[in-house]
């Protein structure tokens, strides 16, 4: 049991030291390319964040781990919605771009709608893993176009922050080494994600078996809160610097990603695709669908997520936990049933 404790633990530094690391080569590399910062904020440096969940879903999708898979992704976007904006709402009232409020939170209230009914049958096929990702490449081309007309001193900014020295514009002579000094950043930010999430894995496997608790529930949970720590270290880190934008866009856009990236992928990689449990696809996906839309609701309203606001996102968050453990049997020392939660 102390040996899962010590893998839970190690997996999570790990992963959280490879998400940083990700998110900090990724941008870097995108700025050196002069893409978008709303773009790169939206998309890059989201996609980096959500490489915690890539590396766990694809490693139990390949398993034949299904109910981790789904409860991570499904997890890790509830913790998205309402822990993320809603901590970083409490540090600092959020108010966000227009784009974000008309394009990408409604493009990820139809993120979780497409999830819910690619999993309707019960099973999330290659080819339903195919058309996430023909959506992602949709929405990333949307998004750069939307972005195009924006400064970068905002993102450029937050980079600064996480690398902790400024970034200098570089020259054509040295252009080249910076560039190849970002792909070693994002190597080791990898190599420390699939090291990572090899432990997290196992270690969770094993609590889950030791407590009595169904691998659904404990990706619902530990999986999905351990994944999201880049997340949620990134969003406020953002709002601390002031840079709301980007800490509603992380969470906004890695919402996105972990169905249309994560969830594809994971699909296309599995042999079988993904089985969903019916209590999955009748319970929780539906109250991910709620939390994207009452965050919609919330960033409607002068384009703002007050402190109040985000204070009652953070308590649905808990409540959603409790329910999770009541419905398993984990607060009453029960053990659940076969197939039930």
């Amino acid at each position: 049991m102390l040996f899962a404790v010590a893998q839970l633990l190690g997996g999570s530094l790990l992963l959280l030291f490879g998400g940083e690391w990700v998110v900090r080569g990724a941008s870097r590399l995108a700025i050196l390319a002069k893409l978008s910062p709303l773009f790169v904020g939206l998309t890059v440096v989201s996609l980096g964040t959500s490489a915690p969940e890539m590396a766990v879903s694809v490693a139990t999708a390949m398993q034949g781990k299904a109910d981790i898979t789904i409860g991570n992704v499904v997890g890790s976007n509830l913790f998205n919605m309402l822990m993320i904006v809603g901590v970083s709402a409490m540090v600092s009232a959020l108010t966000v771009d227009r784009q974000i409020t008309s394009f990408d939170v409604p493009a990820m209230v139809g993120a979780c709608v497409a999830m819910w009914v690619v999993g309707f049958n019960g099973n999330i096929s290659r080819f339903d893993g195919i058309v996430l990702l023909v959506a992602m490449v949709v929405y990333f081309a949307i998004s750069y176009r939307l972005g195009r007309g924006h400064g970068t001193e905002e993102i450029e900014e937050f980079v600064d922050g996480v690398a902790g020295e400024p970034l200098e514009t570089p020259t054509l002579t040295s252009k080249v080494g910076a560039v190849l000094l970002q792909l070693v950043v994002l190597a080791i930010g990898i190599g420390a994600l699939i090291l990572g999430c090899d432990w997290f894995v196992d270690g969770s496997v094993t609590f889950a078996r030791r407590f009595g608790l169904s691998e659904a529930v404990i990706g619902l949970t530990i999986v999905s809160v351990g994944t999201s720590l880049p997340e949620l270290v990134t969003s406020v880190a953002a709002t601390l610097k002031g840079e709301r934008g980007i800490a509603i866009g992380n969470a906004v856009g890695s919402t996105i990603l972990n169905v249309l990236a994560v969830l594809g992928v994971s699909a296309c990689v599995s042999p079988v695709g993904i089985n969903v449990l019916q209590s999955i696809e009748h319970v929780d996906i539906p109250i991910m669908i709620g939390a994207a839309i009452l965050s919609w609701v919330f960033l409607r309203t002068q384009r703002t997520v007050t402190r109040i606001e985000g204070s009652m996102m953070v308590l649905l968050y808990f409540g959603y936990v409790a329910y999770l453990l009541i419905s398993s049997g984990a607060l009453l020392g029960e053990a659940p049933m076969n197939g039930a939660l």
